[in-house]
């Protein structure tokens, strides 16, 4: 994607989520136009839905995008990344 100052390559993330502090490490790699891939399989089910709701919020207001894209798997893009399935 060419931007302003030049061209923008997105880089991915991937968290291992072992708690809900987790959350912020996720929010803040997305405020930084970073992809991320949170890995949830690891983590007590309510925690986990908890820890995805949070991020979606912080998805939502970068006006970004989030899809499970597998069991216990989620990926989150910021705005200006196009995520397709093949």
């Amino acid at each position: 994607m060419n931007t302003a100052f030049g061209v923008w390559l997105p880089q991915v993330h991937v968290i291992r989520c072992e708690r809900f502090d987790d959350a912020m490490v996720a929010a803040q790699a997305l405020q930084e136009r970073q992809c991320v891939v949170l890995q949830l399989d690891g983590m007590d089910p309510l925690q986990a839905q908890r820890l995805v709701d949070f991020v979606a919020g912080a998805v939502q207001a970068l006006e970004g995008r989030i899809e499970r894209i597998g069991e216990g798997t989620v990926l989150c893009a910021p705005a200006g990344v196009e995520v397709s399935r093949g």
